[in-house]
């Protein structure tokens, strides 16, 4: 018998709207089964569920007028959808950054967008929004071993806001104090990173300085001035069905695209 490859990405559009003509375009190359995506900026009245419908795709979002927001397009039907974090209390629940779906075959896949964590730029002192996203972050963890203990079969993917490595960012040292790098968030990601999980981005990418990020300032994308903030992880079981996975980098060259290029994996079964 034949196997069946199904093909997922993740990308943060940095706003739907704005960037429907680009994923429509990605979704007609490489005709995805599955999208997961990340800081769509819009709320259910303004989400373009007919012209992605018109492409074959469902939707599901979790929603949040002009900021944060995720969602999960598939041609398949989505089960079992839960649009946040069970395990957050409700005041962490204020955000848009987590949803998650159940395919017909079994798979949990889940769309997150971690928080940034950095302190608004005219209170410098102020460490909320980096304690909000370390329990954001200690809560998925937490959330992922619990789906792991019932034996299922997860496949997770975003923006995880953190620069795991030194050779994850073209220079380290202007991040140092960066709530992308600080020791305090790669100790919250090395934690979800230890579970019975696998990076897949990391795994098919071992080269440093491999990016998914490019800032819309310094000319960061002519320059190669990049950050690896985006994931995929899948739990080991899945990992053995994981046949690429990688970084659609050209996208980010694309007109009126956003500063993330999406990501993706294959699966064969």
């Amino acid at each position: 018998m034949q196997m069946k490859i199904k093909k997922i990405i993740s990308w943060n559009v940095a706003s739907v709207r704005a960037r429907l003509p680009v994923l429509v375009k990605l979704l007609e190359k490489e005709q995805p089964d599955i999208v997961l995506l990340q800081e769509i900026k819009a709320e259910e009245a303004n989400f373009p569920f007919v012209p992605l419908l018109e492409k074959g795709y469902q939707s599901v979002i979790s929603g949040q007028k002009s900021y944060n927001g995720v969602a999960i397009l598939s041609k398949e039907k989505l089960l079992n959808v839960k649009t946040s974090l069970p395990l957050l209390c409700e005041e962490d629940k204020s955000q848009a950054r987590f949803i998650e779906a159940t395919l017909p075959s079994g798979e949990v896949v889940i769309s997150v967008y971690v928080p940034n964590g950095n302190p608004p730029e005219k209170q410098p002192e102020n460490q909320e929004k980096l304690v909000y996203k370390l329990r954001w972050m200690a809560g998925l963890t937490e959330y992922i071993t619990r789906l792991l203990s019932e034996k299922k079969h997860v496949i997770l993917g975003g923006d995880f806001n953190v620069i795991e490595k030194d050779t994850d960012v073209y220079n380290p040292e202007p991040y140092r104090k960066n709530a992308l790098m600080l020791p305090e968030v790669r100790g919250a990601f090395e934690k979800l990173s230890s579970l019975d999980v696998i990076n897949t981005i990391r795994l098919f990418n071992p080269e440093p300085h491999t990016y998914s990020f490019w800032d819309f300032q310094m000319g960061a994308w002519a320059k190669n001035y990049g950050m690896l903030l985006d994931a995929f992880f899948v739990d080991r079981q899945t990992k053995d069905h994981v046949k690429k996975s990688g970084i659609y980098k050209d996208v980010r060259g694309w007109e009126k695209t956003s500063d993330h290029a999406p990501i993706y994996i294959e699966i064969e079964k």
